[in-house]
């Protein structure tokens, strides 16, 4: 592009006359950012919001480094035609009014075009054309000389040369830039051997994915490649040679009767059991891979089993299982753990005890996590889902997601006759999930008046606050400090009785 710009149709560029049969055609395998930026420094341009063009320059002055920026040279963009005053210098003058000439030829023609606007003298004077002549030869350096920039040159590609060879020499080179990830890499891969996979993983990825929820292709691709037993790690030379045929062939041969039916299992487990909308209360989509394993071999899980799949994704969340040396984790639980079970139970007790003893990891929930204000989410996500059958998330609004409501109001716990603190005011059993809608409504009412109306309205208080004695005459709520720490201390107990069992279910 002679001007780069962001909303460029890429399409003006092709040049069909270049592109024709049995032209020779010089292609860049990798780095032709640098060739655009390059190229738009030295001879192009930019072009601004408004849709000027916009021409680089330096201060030719300056070899300061810039503290915000690491660099030496800040590049300035100004509008087309409109020269800028020295010390500020254009670079494309290099290509144009300076292209015949020397760095130091140049550099003595800026020094006494300085002369006349600065007022340095002695040593200023002598640092300042020393300067200029270092700035002008390293730009000049740049544009002339091939010693800045590694170059390999591939001869004799004008015909036939193997897809496969040229993927391998761009993985070797893509080492900086913007780098692929191992996802993008792995498609140009698996692309020359199946025209299918491609389109069947963007269907699993569509299929898993909600407006909430967004699973990348490479958490997809670690299940696949731990369930043949390659590994979570996403190489793409797992998909090359000989080796990557024979996988991506069975990947194929078996994709409608194994991997799609424990991809739909997976998905029914997600929206039916966990009811996981949001992720707020998914620190992690690594962690059901483990649970995408077992359903590769148990599509269909008895009860017991779904419950244990329940507690190891909710031990995962809680307990941060996977917060770092992800893949390696999930080798361990593949190698050791989650192989040959068709027809076995899931083997929540190995694996809570590899964390345990392996990882030094919490395994097991106890009173201290349910007053643990950073997992307040979690706990009302699992509260909400066993009192309402639906995930708190799942709303039909955007802006209808649920707030955490203070049942007793955080402004009036804050002030006199209470003047409780952070904790005692911030505490699970003064928490609920309630539509941002609702919440607003409610504003800082007291809990008597508000959840006697909602009685009044045929409301299930129960479900709300869990205290049978207070879910049944909501007026016992009154706004005092003996109330206010019975019905927290009763309620954060009913949450207890809730939550625990399905946590630490084995």
């Amino acid at each position: 592009m002679d001007v780069i710009d962001a909303e460029a149709e890429l399409h003006t560029l092709y040049d069909p006359a270049k592109s024709a049969l049995n032209v020779e055609k010089t292609l860049v395998l990798d780095g032709q950012q640098r060739l655009q930026t390059l190229y738009s420094l030295y001879s192009g341009a930019l072009r601004g919001e408004e849709g000027k063009d916009l021409e680089a320059y330096v201060d030719v002055t300056s070899r300061n480094i810039d503290a915000n920026t690491s660099q030496i040279h800040n590049v300035l963009f100004h509008p087309v035609g409109i020269a800028q005053p020295l010390p500020l210098f254009k670079i494309r003058d290099l290509t144009g009014k300076y292209n015949q000439k020397n760095s130091e030829d140049i550099s003595d023609e800026i020094n006494v075009q300085l002369d006349a606007v600065l007022n340095d003298n002695g040593d200023d004077k002598k640092t300042r054309e020393r300067t200029v002549r270092i700035n002008i030869a390293q730009m000049l350096s740049i544009l002339r000389e091939e010693v800045h920039f590694w170059i390999e040159e591939l001869d004799g590609i004008a015909n036939s040369y193997p897809y496969k060879t040229a993927l391998e020499i761009f993985i070797r080179v893509n080492s900086g830039g913007t780098k692929l990830d191992g996802s993008d890499l792995m498609f140009a891969a698996m692309k020359e051997l199946s025209p299918e996979i491609e389109k069947n993983l963007e269907k699993i990825a569509d299929l898993l994915s909600t407006k909430n929820l967004s699973f990348e292709i490479d958490t997809i691709l670690k299940g696949i490649l731990l369930v043949n037993g390659k590994g979570a790690s996403v190489d793409p030379e797992k998909f090359m040679g000989a080796g990557g045929v024979a996988l991506v062939k069975s990947i194929d041969d078996e994709w409608t009767l194994k991997y799609e039916p424990a991809f739909e299992a997976l998905r029914d487990f997600v929206v039916n059991d966990l009811k996981v909308d949001s992720e707020k209360v998914l620190r992690s989509y690594n962690s059901l891979i483990p649970i995408f394993e077992y359903l590769f071999a148990n599509p269909t899980p008895t009860p017991a089993n779904r419950s244990r799949l329940k507690a190891f994704f909710y031990r995962a969340q809680i307990f941060n299982w996977f917060r770092s040396q992800t893949d390696g984790i999930l080798d361990v639980l593949h190698n050791k753990f989650i192989t040959n079970l068709a027809g076995k139970d899931f083997p929540i007790q190995d694996i809570c005890n590899y964390f345990l003893n392996d990882r030094g990891y919490k395994v097991t929930f106890d009173p201290n996590d349910l007053v643990d204000h950073k997992l307040r989410f979690f706990l009302l996500h699992i509260l909400y889902v066993e009192q309402h059958n639906v995930g708190a998330f799942n709303v039909k609004m955007k802006g209808n997601a649920p707030h955490i409501d203070h049942i007793y109001p955080k402004s009036k716990l804050a002030k006199a006759p209470f003047s409780f603190g952070p904790d005692d005011i911030n505490h699970i059993g003064n928490y609920r999930f309630v539509g941002a809608t609702d919440n607003i409504r409610k504003r800082a009412e007291d809990p008597a008046p508000y959840f006697t109306r909602l009685a009044a309205s045929g409301v299930a208080l129960v479900r709300h606050l869990l205290e049978p004695n207070y879910s049944a005459n909501p007026a016992m709520m009154t706004m005092d400090k003996a109330t206010y720490l019975d019905f927290r201390t009763k309620r954060t107990q009913a949450i207890y009785n809730v939550v625990e069992p399905i946590i630490n279910y084995v």
